[in-house]
């Protein structure tokens, strides 16, 4: 197989390459630049935190990655020519870095709608987001100082371009062999592994630093994943997005007909314009078996707490009961759902006490 060495390609468009960089990177630091404006907005209480959704677009990380392959592609090219190559390692890591807090700020602000705002925590991302927007401005700076070709010693527009030494060889063909030889196969691999070490000896704060902060990434997502999953919260516990619910109670009676019922009491609000509460939101699960609130029957237990009928929830706690009639109960596997959020499910477990009817 014959191809051509891709290295008087490069040098041809060095400069076209360092113009897409430059744009590539100007749209990223626009989507840095406008969380940072929002999570600044939010402090100010300005903005309105349900926004938050607006500012969550994963799309950019295909930026991240166009921007990475052409920097490899230009410390590729430097390191055949023996050129200084840095600041291309500098902006490699550094925007492996940035991808990874864009990711962990991406999942903070996402939690907006559920959670209360703490006032230390949004300011350290604010601040953090505008040291990344600082460090963008300057590779950005420097990429497009590449892209124009400008030395500002010399005021030369084509200094970068002529130092790469273009020659006939970079432009050369060149046989390759699809058949394999182990023995080049092996010590390719051993002077791959020479020069890794070589490479992790050089870079080896920039690797360390990023594998830690990989590892921080990998449990903060773990405990997302936990915490939207698997989590169980118990009574006293204020679950919600928007509706709040916090089961006090719960309570089981069976009635002379046989018939077995599980009372829960439950303080509720909201936040913002009142609203009715969906109850079919709060599932009571025995065992396999799901259950939803049984309204015809719960005038039978008044005397616990007023039975929820569709009143309005406002930001005032008020306090209801719901009744759910089950076949059969089973206290160790009987637990409350409630999935208000299309995105997180609320896991009770409910510790049950006997009355009689």
């Amino acid at each position: 197989m014959v191809l051509r060495r891709p290295y008087a390609f490069l040098i041809k468009y060095f400069r076209l390459i360092h113009v897409i960089i430059t744009t590539i990177l100007i749209l990223i630091a626009v989507k840095f630049r406008n969380i940072s404006s929002f999570l600044s907005k939010c402090i100010s209480n300005v903005a309105n935190k349900y926004d938050a959704p607006d500012y969550i677009n994963y799309g950019v990380f295909i930026w991240f990655l166009i921007a990475l392959g052409l920097f490899f592609i230009i410390y590729w090219l430097f390191k055949y020519k023996d050129k200084p190559r840095k600041i291309y390692i500098f902006s490699i890591v550094g925007y492996i870095v940035l991808g990874i807090i864009l990711i962990i700020t991406y999942n903070y602000i996402s939690g907006f709608n559920s959670n209360i705002i703490n006032q230390k925590t949004i300011r350290l991302y604010s601040d953090i987001l505008f040291m990344c927007n600082l460090y963008q401005y300057i590779i950005i700076i420097i990429m497009f100082i590449r892209a124009l070709g400008f030395n500002i010693k010399k005021f030369d527009f084509a200094r970068d371009a002529q130092e790469l030494n273009l020659t006939n060889e970079d432009n050369e063909e060149v046989e390759v062999n699809i058949g394999i030889d182990m023995t080049n196969v092996t010590r390719k691999l051993r002077k791959q592994g020479r020069e890794f070490g070589y490479f992790y000896q050089e870079f080896k704060l920039y690797i360390i630093g990023i594998l830690i902060i990989l590892f921080i990434f990998i449990l903060f997502k773990g405990y997302q994943i936990y915490d939207k999953k698997y989590k169980l919260y118990s009574e006293g516990d204020y679950v919600g997005v928007n509706n709040f619910i916090n089961i006090t109670d719960s309570y089981y009676s069976v009635n002379n007909n046989g018939d077995t019922f599980i009372i829960v009491k439950l303080n509720t609000y909201k936040k913002g314009n009142k609203d009715i509460l969906n109850t079919s939101n709060i599932v009571l699960n025995v065992g396999d078996k799901k259950y939803l609130p049984d309204k015809n029957n719960c005038y039978k237990f008044k005397k616990y707490g007023n039975c929820y009928k569709q009143q309005y929830i406002t930001n005032e706690e008020k306090n209801y009961i719901l009744v759910y009639k089950i076949d059969s109960l089973n206290i160790k596997k009987t637990h409350i759902t409630f999935n208000e959020s299309y995105d997180k499910i609320y896991k009770i477990k409910l510790d049950i006490e006997s009355i009689d009817d």
